[in-house]
């Protein structure tokens, strides 16, 4: 039997896991997140949307236990991966995430004892559950066999008492060698194949992530079987669109195509908006993408002997976004962004409204005179300019002064970087914009030690509390133990907390969901840093939430 989850009620339905990433982590690790995501996305019908409002989803966060995660869908709530110290790492990520698809340890299958030696004697006191194995009624194999090779699998060290003890070895060689185990790098094409099968993917079709490609039904231009059914799925960069194209369309011609046809949807899954259904031998025209993600599916149901289609896509990046919120990301982020792009974005609210950016992640040639973005208080790059940003330090929130905000990104032919993220949001005119600081002399010294500090920020009735900090630099520890800003969502320590924040990246944009909110500031007696600013301001949203999407 192989570790995956024997109990349905895990699976996560139609293979759609939406996620939340807490604000303690820093760009460069969600960068990371996002880059496992899409790792097993890329391999198996598993999809990691941002949540929002499904009752059931993941949260990426810290917790005592370090690198853990519930095995498959909990239900009824958020459940926790935790992504601690030194555990923000691709293949640590990657394996993390296989217990929220479903899979248990490799090494704890019920046969395990067929192909593995435990040495208990040198393992960790505490940690010996680790390697106990599961029963019968919580794993199914599905016809896999042991993969030595499994993301999942144990290192022969881990949990050792000492680094050259072994706490578990292969029993037998496989071509003539001990096979090794607990590699962290990439899904194996056992986990591969488990994955497909847990989560019933088709046989045919792939996961499409370049920024170019193509595909075509099987056996084209030979003619395609009966019975298929093949799913395709493209996603490209937040921020991009999907121009497709059939170059080649020899279908069997039936009523409203009932039989043989090609689906295209708007979206991630097979409830998207439908874009067209075709068949017979008309090429569509082009279909665009709403946003970054377009669903194929074929299906035949017949004999009838024709070439079957193929298709091209390219990701095209820029174009009009006319949402209250939403993300803009650099073509490939968050990988390298690629040579001789230019993308322009114009960011349209409603009369009334303004445009508010807030940069998650930041990183682009340090000469601004080569790859860079602009950022224009207007709808287009004749209005007055808010700045052109290279390097890698975040740009600060930056706010509008009418309904519209004009962004323009250009990369050269030379260096590439991993380039931004940025969320937009819509936001009523704000009032009473103030600044708050950690310390009396923030800028020239650091903040002292053994300091205890409380603000109480209050709003007009009607009105809400809205803080983004523009410095942040508190000394770290995983779960902020040393010193932190703790925020609180009412007038006193009593009120719900909104979260406890240290390290080098600032929170988020925070929003109070009443006409309060409490700022408490902890320092203890050994390392100091820079402090925090803050600008706090009095702001009627359309919609108040705790923090930004």
């Amino acid at each position: 039997r192989r570790a995956a989850t024997a109990r349905p009620e895990r699976v996560w339905p139609d293979g759609i896991i939406p996620y939340i990433i807490s604000s303690n982590f820093s760009g460069s690790q969600r960068a990371i997140f996002k880059q496992a995501m899409r790792h097993w996305e890329k391999h198996t019908c598993v999809t990691f949307m941002e949540r929002s409002t499904e009752e059931s989803y993941i949260v990426f966060t810290i917790r005592p236990c370090g690198c853990c995660s519930f095995v498959g869908r909990r239900g009824g709530g958020p459940q926790a991966i935790s992504i601690g110290k030194n555990c923000d790492k691709f293949g640590i990520v990657v394996h993390e995430l296989g217990h929220v698809i479903g899979f248990w340890h490799e090494h704890t299958r019920p046969d395990r004892d067929e192909h593995v030696d435990i040495f208990r004697e040198n393992i960790q006191p505490g940690q010996e559950y680790n390697f106990i194995k599961m029963e019968p009624d919580d794993v199914d194999s599905l016809g896999e066999v042991y993969d030595f090779d499994s993301i999942m699998h144990y290192a022969r060290n881990t949990f050792s008492r000492g680094i050259y003890l072994d706490t578990m070895l292969p029993k037998y060689e496989v071509d003539g060698v001990r096979p090794p185990i607990g590699q962290r790098t990439r899904l194996s094409k056992g986990d591969i194949a488990q994955a497909r099968k847990l989560y019933k993917c088709p046989r045919c079709g792939e996961s499409l992530q370049d920024s170019t490609g193509n595909f075509s039904s099987p056996g084209f231009p030979n003619g395609y079987a009966a019975y298929l059914h093949c799913i395709w799925r493209i996603s490209v960069t937040p921020g991009e669109k999907i121009i497709l194209n059939f170059t080649s369309m020899d279908l069997y011609r039936s009523h409203l195509c009932w039989y043989d046809h090609v689906e295209i949807r708007d979206g991630y899954w097979r409830n998207a908006p439908l874009k067209g259904r075709f068949c017979g031998g008309q090429l569509p025209e082009a279909i665009v993408s709403t946003d970054s993600r377009l669903w194929i599916e074929f299906r035949s149901s017949s004999n009838w002997v024709g070439k079957g289609f193929s298709a091209v896509y390219e990701a095209i990046c820029g174009g009009e976004v006319r949402r209250d919120s939403g993300q803009i990301e650099s073509p490939n982020y968050p990988d390298d962004y690629r040579p001789n792009k230019v993308c322009m974005w114009k960011i349209i609210v409603p009369q009334g409204f303004h445009v508010g950016l807030i940069f998650q992640s930041f990183e682009a040639h340090q000469e601004c005179a080569y790859d860079h973005l602009e950022i224009y208080d207007g709808p287009n790059g004749r209005a007055t300019s808010f700045g052109r940003f290279c390097g890698s330090k975040k740009p600060s929130p930056v706010i509008s002064s009418g309904n519209s905000m004009f962004l323009r990104f250009f990369s050269d032919n030379s260096v590439q970087k991993r380039g931004f993220k940025v969320f937009h949001n819509e936001r009523l005119i704000s009032i009473k914009t103030k600044d708050l600081y950690s310390h009396a002399q923030f800028g020239d010294n650091n903040y002292p030690g053994a300091s205890d500090c409380q603000w109480v920020i209050s709003a007009e009735k009607g009105y809400g509390v809205e803080l983004i900090f523009h410095t942040f630099e508190i000394e770290e520890e995983a779960d902020c133990g040393y010193d932190y800003v703790e925020l609180f969502d009412g007038a006193d320590v009593k009120a719900p907390r909104l979260g406890r924040y240290c390290g080098s990246g600032p929170p988020e944009e925070i929003y109070s969901a009443g006409d309060a909110i409490v700022i408490k500031f902890h320092s203890d007696d050994t390392i100091n840093k820079k402090g925090f600013h803050v600008r706090y301001t009095s702001t009627k949203f359309q919609d108040t939430l705790h923090t930004s999407k």
